[in-house]
Formats: structure tokens, sequence, C-alpha cells
């Protein structure tokens, strides 16, 4: 059930608070007030440990929880856990959002909710308030397995005297990776997110806000991408940053805290975009780096702190000569200067591109007060007889499931509860202003049609919405058709929503196979994908807008001869294991990717074209590239490059372990030039460079770590010391004109009242 929620840009005194989300309850959902004896009361006065407990003690895989307004009053640890086989998966734990409230009543200290091996889950809808006596909110220990893409949504946290939310195990190495943090408010606690181990990888904090902690987001040794995000008041610091990769830290807003960013990693690089930051205590500095590059661009500081005479401090504390900066845009405002007196690092100004920034004041805030959620619930087995037990043929009551809400229209939801149901032809969405939806991973659409089909065409949809359901995935079992999820456009225009879907493509190293296809969308179709896993492929589809929020594992593919490219295809979020190649970008096509994790993968990226096509553009930021080191000539290379004609600027990453040699290579007489920017070449990597005549490789910025011995200097270490050149510089500032483009689409989709707002779901 995806939710459309207005944006809200108010000044923190207001003191914007989650939604209250007021649910019709679905077929699937078993209501701890109504469905447990004995039934939690909710009424702020009687004990409801026992009774919440009954309830998660009787979760399954792809089991749905709801708590309905109320406050649930807790005296004890509440364990979440699969009872019968290790880590619980695909559950979803709902609640009214600021009409349901958990309140802590049990001995100082404690812990609220403990979180036993927890994946492809969702919790959403719940105020937390541990009154200033329990420890931690949610701790996710983990000791029954890997946690992975659990989505948290419109939950709020306040008095927790340790963390709000804390990833630990103190007895192994397992970890939550991929997880996500939307919508949500920490107020009060002693640290808001706290994630402390290898593995807490891919943390993503988007429209969060942190009110009056002693640190807001605590990460030692996992890696984030924090963006639209308000910080008020924090007593040590915003953010602190010990990453084991590249995090970031996009379109964020400050004021009044002791510092911004506190960094301690010694290997991994950072971007600062577009932030704005004022009043920070702090004399050191706002902005207080370590040795790993930095690449800051388009923010401003004001009001900083006084020095001893009088004169304003600079908000960047460089750590050390040669500190590798690039920087383009930023503004300081009662200080002389952006960096500390004196620090003498490698800055690589960028000049202005075409556009700015779009973050306008400090006070800034982007946590949603209001929704947008269906109305009027059209279910498949209640309403149209679906069976959903893997055997049924089911295609007929889903599709008049799906007509009935598209004819309601008026955000009514076609909602297919926890099942596994049988395809033998396509589903059609079309229409506009509804919902096809169901409970998530529970919800798995499986292909029993002739060999090649495609199991949902979606055309000219208006405002419509797919979300929460396996569609073609391996997980559902071995199927024969061509295509999992299909929108072809036909000129008129479209809007189009996908959140939570799961199509083929995790671990399959096959990234042309089915998966989710998009074909001849033109300038006035818009797709947003708030969360997608698998294959993802896009033909002639560059004059649309298409923005993906997070999109995990599979390969993404964009090509088409097409000469009309007006259009942005943006990842943020992007995550890519077990694959032949992470990106195949061909006929010169333009992306722009903000923070691309690439790991245990044959390859890095493959660029093709022609010269006879428009010249292209790809600017890719990301956390990590690793790929396992090998014998075979068809791996290890982390760019090949195959006539592509235009520019490709990636950086700031990491190159991270192994290969040895990172082959970038390029064929064919097309003119191409490779921009590497604030890289980290950590453990060992570097450059194999083997181009042609027709390539240009500049590396700007970069920094090599732990490859020399006996103090001698690492290999290729003049690679990484080169002043870069004016005119190099110059063209950088194309690559950052990409990111505020992928920013400016970013806040006007997500989080633009007159957008419609952002659609997210439970």
């Amino acid at each position: 059930m995806l939710i459309l929620f207005a944006a809200i840009a108010t000044s923190p005194a207001a003191e914007p608070q989650i939604p209250a989300l007021q649910w019709e309850k679905r077929s699937d959902w078993r209501n701890v007030a109504s469905d447990v004896s004995p039934p939690a009361l909710g009424d702020g006065k009687a004990d409801d440990t026992a009774a919440i407990q009954n309830a998660l003690d009787a979760l399954t895989d792809g089991s749905v929880l709801y708590f309905p307004p109320g406050t649930y009053r807790v005296t004890k640890t509440l364990s979440v856990r699969n009872a019968k086989s290790g880590r619980l998966i695909g559950a979803l734990l709902v609640g009214s959002g600021r009409d349901t409230r958990l309140v802590w009543d049990g001995p100082a200290g404690g812990t609220m909710v403990l979180i036993d091996g927890l994946a492809y889950s969702r919790i959403v809808g719940f105020e937390f308030d541990g009154r200033k006596k329990a420890s931690i909110g949610l701790h996710y220990e983990a000791a029954k397995g890997f946690g992975t893409e659990v989505t948290h949504r419109h939950l709020a946290f306040r008095g927790f005297t340790d963390s709000a939310v804390y990833e630990k195990h103190p007895n192994s190495g397992q970890a939550l990776a991929e997880t996500s943090f939307e919508n949500c408010l920490f107020e009060n606690c002693g640290r808001g997110v706290t994630f402390l181990q290898f593995n807490d990888y891919d943390y993503t904090f988007d429209g969060c806000e942190f009110r009056n902690c002693g640190v807001g987001i605590d990460c030692a040794r996992g890696n984030f991408y924090v963006r639209n995000c308000h910080f008020e008041g924090s007593r040590e610091v915003d953010i602190r940053d010990w990453s084991e990769h590249s995090s970031s830290i996009r379109r964020c807003t400050s004021v009044g805290s002791k510092a911004f960013v506190t960094r301690i990693t010694t290997i991994a690089p950072l971007t600062v975009q577009d932030c704005h930051v004022q009043g920070w205590k702090d004399p050191a500095g706002a902005l207080l780096l370590s040795r790993p590059p930095v690449m800051l661009f388009d923010c401003v500081f004001t009001e900083p702190p006084k020095g001893e005479q009088g004169q304003g401090l600079a908000p960047v504390r460089v750590h050390s000569e040669g500190q590798r900066l690039i920087v383009s845009g930023n503004r300081v405002e009662g200080a002389p200067e952006l960096t500390n007196a004196g620090s003498r690092p490698m800055l690589n100004v960028v000049p202005d591109g075409k556009l700015k920034g779009v973050i306008r004041s400090a006070s800034q805030s982007f946590l949603h007060e209001t929704t947008r959620i269906p109305k009027r619930v059209f279910d498949a087995k209640r309403d149209f007889s679906a069976v959903g037990n893997g055997m049924a043929d089911d295609t007929e009551a889903i599709q008049r499931t799906i007509d009935a809400a598209a004819a309601a229209g008026n955000d009514a939801v076609a909602y297919l509860p926890s099942g596994s149901y049988v395809l033998t032809r396509p589903l059609s969405i079309t229409g506009r202003n509804y919902f096809v939806g169901g409970s998530g991973w529970g919800t798995k659409l499986a292909w029993k049609g002739a060999d090649g089909g495609t199991m949902v065409e979606v055309r000219d949809p208006q405002d419509v919405v797919l979300e929460d359901m396996m569609i073609g995935s391996h997980d559902v079992g071995e199927m024969k058709n061509a295509i999992d999820v299909h929108q072809t456009g036909s000129g008129a225009g479209s809007r189009m929503t996908y959140d939570g879907v799961y199509a083929f493509g995790m671990y399959q190293k096959q990234p042309l196979k089915k998966g989710m296809r998009f074909t001849n969308l033109g300038a006035k179709d818009v797709v947003l994908m708030p969360h997608v896993q698998g294959n993802l492929r896009f033909v002639d589809c560059a004059a649309a807008t298409i923005l993906v929020n997070t999109s995990y594992e599979g390969s993404v593919t964009t090509e088409g001869k097409g000469k009309e490219r007006g259009g942005l295809l943006g990842f943020q979020t992007r995550l890519a294991t077990v694959v032949t190649h992470g990106l195949y970008v061909r006929d010169n096509q333009n992306i722009v990717m903000s923070d691309f994790y690439v790991e245990s993968a044959d390859n890095g990226y493959l660029f093709e074209g022609s010269p006879d096509l428009p010249p292209g553009q790809v600017t890719i930021q990301g956390a990590k590239v690793h790929f396992p080191t090998s014998n075979d000539p068809a791996k290890n290379t982390a760019f090949e490059i195959n006539n592509y004609h235009g520019q490709i600027f990636f950086g700031p990453d990491q190159f991270y372990g192994e290969p040895k040699q990172m082959r970038i290579r390029q064929k064919g007489d097309s003119a191409v030039e490779l921009f590497l920017l604030g890289c980290s070449w950590y453990n060992g990597p570097q450059p194999d460079i083997q181009i042609g005549p027709a390539a240009r490789v500049s590396l700007i910025a970069n920094e090599s770590y732990g490859q020399g011995k006996d103090g001698e200097p690492a290999p290729n270490a003049a690679l990484f010391s080169e002043a870069a050149s004016a005119s190099a510089l110059e063209k950088v500032s194309a690559a950052l004109d990409d990111l505020r483009r992928l920013g400016e689409a970013d806040l006007r989709l997500n989080h633009s009242r007159a957008a419609g707002g952002r659609v997210t779901s439970p």
C-alpha cells in the first residue's frame, strides 16, 4: 500500500511530525487489538507487552501485523524473530503513524524492541517513546541471519538515552545492510541511528529529521547516503563518519548543532552536495575532515563561531597538508575563507556550471506531515475469488480486481493478499489515479503462460502505482516468461510509480533476461521508483524523466538509437552484486548515478556507442568497486569502453582490495574522455590503463592507501599527485550539473507539494 504525501518545507520551529495513517484494514492483516487473545488494549494504561509479544511470536515469512490507533504500554523487551527458522523474511509491521504509540514503562536502560534477523521487510507508521528511561528503541542484533532491505517509514523516536536505532551484535559478524529510513523523526535521543559493524552498508536516510540528539547518525565501519534531511541542535555532531566505503551527504540542512560532520575514516571518500549549515558551535569547524578525498559543492555556511579576535572561523577543517578537495560553488558568510588558515590542501576548484543548488535555507525541513492513502480496497481474494495457492489460474480474478480499482479511481487499490498467484496471460495496467499492490515479499506472481510472455503490461498510466509484490523473481521459482513488467509509451504522456517491486535479476548474472523493461518513453513520461529489485532495461527512453530512488541487485541497461535525448535517467541509491557488469550504457546514452555500490562482480561498467549518434554523458559517484581476482580475461575490467562517444565522469568512489590491476580498456575511433575524480585506491588496486588514441583519461584528486612497502611510494604514485589542469576542471563542471539536475528532480518528484507529494508504501 503506497502512500502519497505532500512535502513540507517549513521552519523547524513548527516542529513537523510524522503523518497520521488512517488505513482500511486488509484481509491478511492480523490486528493486535482484535486478532490476538488476549488482545492489546492500546489505552495507555494496561500492560500490552504480553499481547504484542504473542502476536509477534506468530509472525512467519510474508505475514502482516497491524497496530490500530492507540497508546501501547510496554514493560519488557519485545522480540521480533522467526520462531520456526532463522531470520524473518518479508514481514510488514504497520501502525497508524503518529496515532500508534509504543511507550516504555519498563526498567531504566532497557531495550524496547530486539530484532533478530530480518530481511526484505518493512516497519511503517509508529511512534516509539523511550520516555528518557529506555536505552534503545530498535536493536538489530541479527544473531539468526544477515539482515538486508529493511525499510523504515513514517517512524518517530523520542527519549532513548543511547540510540533510537542500534545495529550491533556482540558475538557475531552478522549485520544489517541495504536499509532505509524514510520520513523518520529522531528527537531527544542520545543517538539517532547507530550502526557499528562491517557490512552495515548502504544505509539510506531520506526526508528525515534529527532534533536535539547527541549524535544524529553514527556510522562506524559501514557507509551511508544522507539526503534531504534536517538536523537541529545536535550536542556532539549531526553525522559521525567512520565509513569503510564512500558515503554522501546531499541537500541537508543544519541549525545550531555543535558540528555538521566529523570524519574519522582513513580510507573512504565523501561527497557533500548542496548543504546549508548555520550557527555551528565547534570552533574547529562545521565539517571536520579526515585524510581521504572530499568533493564539496554548492554548500552554504553561515553564522560561524568567533575566534579570539572576534573573527568568524572557517567552516571546513582540513586534516593535513595535501588534503584532496574538489570544490565548486560554495559560499561562506561571516568568515574570510572556506578552510582553516594555513591548511594548504590540494585544492581543485571546478568553475561554476550552468545550474545551481536547490536548497534555499538552513532551516528547510523535509519531514512530511500529511498523507494521501488508498480510500477504497478491492481485494482479489475477498471480492473476486482469486485463490493464490500457486496452482489455480488467477489471471482473470486479478484483472477484474485491477479493472475495478481503475474504474473507481480516486486512490482505490487493487489489493493482492499474501499468496502465490498463477498468471497465464499478461495483466494490463492502464487508466488513472489508483494502486495495484500486495503485502510485499509474501505476494508472488508466477508465470505459467506461453513461453516468452510478459507478466504485467503497463500502458499510458496516469498517477498509477504498482507496489509491494514479487513479479518474476527467482525466489518464486523458474518461469519461462520473457519480461516481468513492461511499460511502453505512446507519446500521450504518463506518470507511473514502482515501489517494493521484486523482479528477476538478483544473483543471476543474466542482465538482459526478464526484469523490468521500459520502451519508447518520451518527454511527457515520468517514472518514479522508490524501491525496486532486479534487472532494469531502458530502450529509447532518453527523452523521459526517470528517477530511481533505490535500486538493488541485477544489472541496469540503457540503450536506443533515437536522437531525442533531453530527459533524465537518474539513480540515487544503487547496489549491484554478483553481476557480469553492474551497468551497461549503449548507443552513447546518458545516465547520472549518485551512489552506486558494486561488489563481488565480474566487471564494473560497459560503455558502447558510435560516432554517428549524439555524444553521451555519464556521471557516476559511488561507494565501492570490487571484483574477486580472476585469471579469466572476461573478468576484472573496471571500465570497458567500446566506441562510446562522449564524456564519462566517475567518482568520488573507492576501488577496494581486489583486483590489484583495475583494467580501464578502450577500443574504437570515437572520441571519449574518462575522468576519475576524488577516488580512493585502497589496499592494492591501481589503474591499468589500456586506451587508444581516441581516448583520454584524467585522474583528479585521487589517493592510494596501503600499497607501498617499507615506506616506499605506492605504485603509480605519480598518477595520484598530478595537479589537474584548468581545462580538465572546467569540463568537470558538466558532471556537477548532472548531479544538480538529479537533485532538482529528487526534490520536485519526491518532496514537492506541487508534484502531488512523494510516493511511498508501508
